[in-house]
């Protein structure tokens, strides 16, 4: 299972994937407990990665990332923000009555 995705649902950054929502709750309910702690331990992990989201030295790491990105990589990841991000905004419109 991969936490880092944006169609990630259930945990993640776009609530509205239902279709990883779905598979995600049938993977949870699949694991045992330990597996689940070990999960949410790693998510944890995560959330407390962020604290220092805006740091110098982070904000260095992702423009050397960026600046080693070859023109075809830079678009791929372009093309996948905005693709999540048009998801995302679709899900809102139809969940709060807009559109449709």
């Amino acid at each position: 299972m991969t936490t880092r995705g944006f169609g990630m649902g259930f945990f993640g950054r776009n609530p509205f994937d239902n279709d990883a929502r779905k598979k995600f709750k049938e993977e949870w309910a699949k694991m045992t407990d330990s597996e689940k702690l070990e999960f949410m331990n790693k998510r944890m992990e995560c959330l407390d990665r962020h604290e220092d989201h805006f740091s110098v030295e982070a904000i260095d790491a992702r423009c050397e990332k960026w600046m080693s990105m070859s023109d075809e990589e830079k678009q791929a990841f372009a093309d996948e923000k905005k693709k999540a991000f048009e998801s995302r905004m679709h899900g809102m419109h139809g969940g709060f009555g807009f559109g449709h």
